[in-house]
């Protein structure tokens, strides 16, 4: 299980990255003012992680109910430090997933975390302060399958490699949605392929994907109905 941590670390990146409270701020202008845009915002209601968990074990998808794991943040970060003594090829991946986890673990935003009861699917469900908290998270997955397609990770002898791509998610109410599909293989052998979707609404982020081989149209059906949940909720 520790071998494959890197891997399940830079898939966490992308399922649950978050902001910083620090760097520039997007709705400021040059001249320290608020922009028009950040003006006529509406006011963001973050959901607490009560909510979140009730949003989430509430929610039933083609008969199938997901339950709220404990801990997952501290998976999360053992998983970080597994990658601080690992080896990136191309070593700019190593840089860019440390600091989207990293963002993760600071961030200002709740997420509540599960899987399925078949065991096929997990989801995690993440409230921001406001909906750049939220847009951030959708570009900071994109970023790790834009920038680093294809990535060699070596770590404790093992030498696993990443490949990411893109598709075409669609997510029935959503404001804005980002598809991914992460292949990895370990020792010449696939070990996992995950498909994963997510979507924004609001300040708020769905993130779907599979822990078991299924189709694209199951874990988009996931979404499909957490988002509406989480409308609804709003």
């Amino acid at each position: 299980m520790k071998r494959i941590l890197p891997a399940i670390a830079l898939i966490a990146g992308l399922s649950l990255v978050g902001c910083t409270g620090g760097g520039d701020k997007p709705d400021q202008a040059d001249g320290g003012g608020e922009s028009p845009a950040a003006e006529a915002q509406p006011e963001a209601k973050k959901l607490d992680e009560a909510q979140l968990k009730e949003i989430l074990e509430s929610t039933q998808v083609d008969g199938q109910s997901f339950e709220a794991v404990d801990g997952a943040g501290n998976a999360s970060s053992e998983a970080t430090k597994a990658l601080e003594s690992s080896e990136f090829e191309p070593a700019k991946c190593k840089d860019i997933t440390m600091n989207l986890l990293n963002a993760n673990l600071a961030a200002k935003g709740t997420t509540v975390a599960g899987t399925s009861s078949d065991n096929i699917l997990s989801a995690a469900l993440s409230s921001y302060d406001d909906m750049d908290g939220a847009q951030t998270q959708i570009e900071g997955a994109s970023k790790i399958a834009e920038e680093c397609s294809d990535v060699k990770i070596k770590t404790a002898g093992v030498e696993m490699s990443m490949k990411y791509k893109t598709f075409d998610a669609k997510v029935d109410g959503a404001d804005e949605t980002s598809g991914i599909v992460a292949s990895v293989e370990a020792g010449g052998q696939t070990a996992m392929n995950l498909r994963m979707v997510y979507a924004l609404v609001d300040n708020n982020v769905v993130a779907v994907s599979n822990i078991a081989d299924v189709e694209e149209a199951t874990v988009t059906n996931a979404a499909d109905a957490l988002v509406e949940s989480v409308k609804n909720a709003g």
